[in-house]
């Protein structure tokens, strides 16, 4: 098929646009996507807050300040997924670098510049979080003799900063790209020349690829973050391990240590163990250029479903939250068991 090359996308809307030929799925609809996260919030929001309830009510005396580390994360993975599913409800157009926000925000007329903004600022908060958790148990497992241990004083407000820091960082090139929205859209064109309609909408938003020092700015602090999150989880290693030759600490110390540290690394796994497939299918498309967007949509579908993967662990790697839901399941069976006996009896 061969295309001619308009100046604008209102000329190969009108010309190029009208030889394609590709027929898409009903996955590919935006009312399968729309549908699919309304009832993906339905089954998320009651998960989320069963497990806000363990945090705060069913936490035992020795979380008295994990549990807050603990309830902040989540916090930020439940934003994350209210922002994907209700609020901005994207429509990605891999391997162009284009999106279009379907959501309740597009509905109120937020324009998708400011959509994307705040999507970069719960990053920052689940990065924030994510040091903030590691660096609780880094806290209380290094010796005060260890080189590490300044960073429990007012470093750890740099930390803060620094690790927030990330989205703006990130946020800062997509703001000042030079690129305009209709060049954008018209180069990616040449990579996905025959994407859905509502590539054309005004909904779509389209980021720049050109490495400019801001984009290599936003790149170093992600760089930073990552290190500083390996570090802890690192050392927090180590230091458990010497934690448990240590015969000063009691058994049940020792314990308490393993399993706060073993609950921690589970909250932050299982979410990027969720988010394994779009990783894999991302890097498929930009290393094909296929145009497969009911997949993309499937694969938008376990964005949001990363808190609710995270609140399972954290109620299965707890012993505390674990034991309370055993018991809640217990009582009905009980209760099921004594009134079987009760008719037996009767009907003797």
């Amino acid at each position: 098929m061969s295309f001619l090359k308009p100046t604008t996308l209102a000329e190969y809307y009108a010309t190029n646009y009208s030889k394609c030929t590709e027929t898409f799925s009903v996955f590919a609809s935006q009312d399968f996507l729309l549908i699919g996260m309304k009832l993906e919030f339905l089954v998320i929001l009651p998960i989320n807050m069963f497990g806000f309830y363990c945090i705060l009510f069913k936490s035992t005396k020795y979380m008295k300040e994990f549990k807050w580390h603990l309830f902040h994360l989540q916090f930020w993975f439940l934003l994350l997924s209210i922002f994907y599913s209700i609020l901005t409800t994207p429509i990605h157009f891999f391997p162009a670098q284009v999106r279009c926000s379907i959501g309740f925000l597009r509905e109120r007329g937020v324009g998708p510049l400011f959509q994307v903004i705040v999507v970069h600022f719960v990053y920052a908060g689940i990065v924030s979080a994510v040091v903030l958790l590691f660096e609780n148990r880094h806290r209380h497992l290094a010796p005060t003799t260890d080189f590490s241990y300044r960073i429990h004083k007012s470093p750890r407000i740099l930390l803060g900063i620094l690790n927030f820091s990330v989205g703006i960082t990130n946020t800062i090139p997509v703001v000042l790209q030079e690129e305009t929205q209709e060049f954008l859209k018209l180069k990616y064109l040449e990579v996905l020349p025959c994407p859905m309609d509502l590539y054309f909408d005004v909904c779509s938003f389209a980021q720049s690829k050109r490495i400019t020092g801001w984009s290599l700015l936003a790149y170093l602090t992600n760089v930073l973050v990552t290190v500083e999150i390996a570090f802890f989880i690192t050392h927090c290693f180590f230091c458990l391990r010497k934690s448990q030759l240590v015969d000063t600490f009691s058994v049940r110390t020792k314990r308490l240590q393993v399993a706060f540290f073993k609950a921690a690394i589970a909250q932050v796994a299982a979410p990027l163990v969720v988010l394994f497939l779009p990783f894999i299918m991302l890097f498929y498309l930009l290393a094909t250029s296929a145009n497969l967007q009911g997949l993309i949509n499937i694969c938008v579908l376990f964005i949001p479903a990363n808190s609710a993967f995270s609140t399972i662990s954290l109620l299965y790697f707890n012993a505390a939250y674990r034991k309370f839901i055993k018991g809640l399941i217990q009582v009905p069976a009980l209760m099921e068991i004594s009134n079987n006996r009760v008719a037996v009896a009767s009907s003797v």
